[in-house]
């Protein structure tokens, strides 16, 4: 292994390893040279990445994904550059690539770290992210509005980066995309540090709130009730209160600003739609589990009980652990954004796309396997 590879790995692991930066199978990194590029598998954690985790592609080959032309139908077009980009493989692992590959390529920089940070998407997810991106980093960091993941966010950048070229004649370190996250590009990883460093202090200066405790509190009743729910719809269920998720779960309306995800990677582990229940009763919750069901058309990972806390119901213990890990998320980039104008949610139509696109229902299967 080479040593640039090697500090790939060791950035990886270092913003891996922090929720505060990245959950799950959250986020991806990629190191560059004149003809090759690695990046992280889709799906694959950044946490516990090793060499076998990353995709060699041709630069040369993806070079040429920008200049044709796709379908206009969205699952058409998505398919199309999935082949293109399967093409430009070099690395006989059989695994896939990130969506956001040719994006990594179009960064003039060795070394690419695109994280989701608690801190970052308290502004991006907030009604006024594009005036503090401004106010807070200065012209030279660049804000793309929310659009939907894929060949049509890439093809977005690549015009506002041919721009910022003009002005600037580089392309930038910081690249900031609302309700999704942020790109940090450098060519060494101190200077990727560094510039994570300013992001976050420069925030934290301009936080109004202080989060209430996320320690976890035991509740002997919710604890009961996740009991009486466990192997329903061959399921497990894990209680969790904290004085945070007491905040939300007072009653419907308090939950009402965490009833819709706020970024896909809420949508890929927390699904989009999330049941509150009035009543602290297993029959009672059963039943609207199932009317859930025959509503959406899966059941639902987040139950909130009035009064107690949340119940996750997942397949295993460590995929309820992520939806804990990102409804938390959710709950305290919800708190933050006041302090940059309010949370702004996703809309229905970008929640359903991300619902129903093939590259999220891949990324959320192979997190289930690893």
């Amino acid at each position: 292994m080479n040593q640039e590879l090697q500090q790939l790995i060791e950035i990886s692991h270092f913003y891996g390893r922090n929720k505060d930066f990245v959950i799950a199978g959250g986020g991806n990194t990629s190191l560059k040279d004149d003809e090759c590029l690695w990046i992280k598998s889709s799906g694959i954690s950044l946490a516990e990445i090793d060499e076998d985790g990353f995709v060699v592609l041709s630069r040369k080959s993806l070079s040429k994904i920008a200049q044709k032309t796709y379908s206009n139908n969205p699952q058409i077009r998505e398919e199309e550059v999935k082949e293109d980009l399967n093409s430009c493989i070099l690395s006989k692992t059989g695994r896939r690539p990130s969506v956001e590959t040719s994006l990594h390529d179009l960064m003039d920089y060795k070394y690419i770290v695109h994280t989701h940070p608690t801190l970052v998407n308290a502004v991006m997810c907030s009604q006024k992210a594009a005036e503090y991106t401004r106010d807070l980093f200065g012209e030279e960091a660049l804000f793309v509005e929310y659009t939907d993941p894929g060949y049509t966010l890439f093809k977005k950048i690549f015009d506002k980066i041919a721009l910022y070229k003009q002005q600037y004649n580089r392309t930038p370190n910081l690249l900031f995309l609302e309700n999704h996250g942020i790109f940090v590009a450098a060519d060494t990883i101190d200077e990727i540090k560094k510039y994570y460093d300013f992001v976050v202090e420069q925030i934290t200066k301009s936080l109004k709130v202080t989060l209430p405790d996320s320690a976890e509190i035991r509740n002997d009743e919710l604890c009961e009730l996740a009991n009486e729910l466990n192997g329903f719809n061959s399921m497990i269920a894990i209680p969790k209160t904290s004085n945070l998720i007491k905040t939300f779960t007072l009653n419907k309306e308090a939950f009402s600003p965490v009833s819709t995800p706020f970024s896909p990677d809420h949508i890929v582990y927390c699904k989009s739609k999330y049941l509150f229940a009035e009543e602290p009763n297993a029959a009672f919750i059963k039943e609207a589990i199932t009317s859930f069901n025959i509503k959406n058309g899966y059941l639902p990972k987040v139950i909130a009980v009035k009064g107690l806390g949340l119940i996750i119901m997942e397949e295993s213990e460590k995929a309820a652990g992520n939806v804990i890990d990102l409804f938390e998320n959710m709950m305290e980039i919800c708190l933050m954004a006041s302090s940059f104008g309010g949370p702004q949610a996703m809309t229905a139509i970008q929640i359903a796309f991300i619902d129903n696109w093939e590259v999220e229902n891949y990324r959320r299967k192979v997190a289930k396997q690893n």
